[in-house]
């Protein structure tokens, strides 16, 4: 995997974007990220993913889309 500083600003402030939806709607199921936890989710991970310092995968965006009851294209609006 590319470090932070190996990718573009433009990027970054996409992978921003998913990170700030994947909170929100993580929020908006009324789940804690200890929650996400006992869905098999390791929280240190989650919280890095959360706060856009981790780059998710197009499988980790499908897993999550699937918990979350929604199209992986909402992680991106």
């Amino acid at each position: 995997m590319r470090k932070r500083n190996e990718i573009d600003a433009k990027t970054w402030k996409l992978v921003k974007k998913i990170a700030k939806n994947i909170k929100t709607i993580r929020k908006s199921n009324g789940l804690t990220q200890e929650d996400m936890d006992e869905l098999g989710f390791n929280p240190r991970w989650f919280q890095r993913l959360e706060s856009g310092t981790h780059i998710p995968t197009i499988p980790t965006l499908d897993r999550l889309a699937r918990v979350f009851k929604v199209e992986i294209t909402a992680f991106f609006e």
